[in-house]
C-alpha cells in the first residue's frame, strides 16, 4: 500500500481542508501550500472520494505522482 499525495491549488485554509479529510488522509501546510497525504482504504479513495468531496466544496486538488507531475499532466 503506496501513499498517494495530492496538492490543493485554490484555498489556503488548512482547517477548512482538514475537515473534508477521511480518517486514512491528513492534510498539512508548508507556506501557503496544503498538502493531502494517505492511503487508500476501503473505498476511501484519493481519487474517487477525496478528491471529489473537496471538489463538492469547491476545493480543487490534483494528485502528483511519483515522478512530479500531476496526475492529468
Amino acid at each position: 500500500m503506496s501513499e498517494r499525495i495530492a496538492i490543493v491549488l485554490n484555498e489556503d485554509n488548512l482547517e477548512l481542508v482538514r475537515r473534508y479529510m477521511p480518517s486514512n488522509y491528513e492534510a498539512s501546510q508548508l507556506g501557503s501550500t496544503i498538502f493531502i497525504y494517505g492511503h487508500d482504504s476501503h473505498g476511501w479513495t484519493l481519487d474517487d472520494y477525496v478528491i471529489p468531496r473537496l471538489a463538492s466544496g469547491g476545493i480543487i486538488a490534483k494528485e502528483v505522482t511519483n515522478d512530479g507531475r500531476g496526475q492529468d499532466d
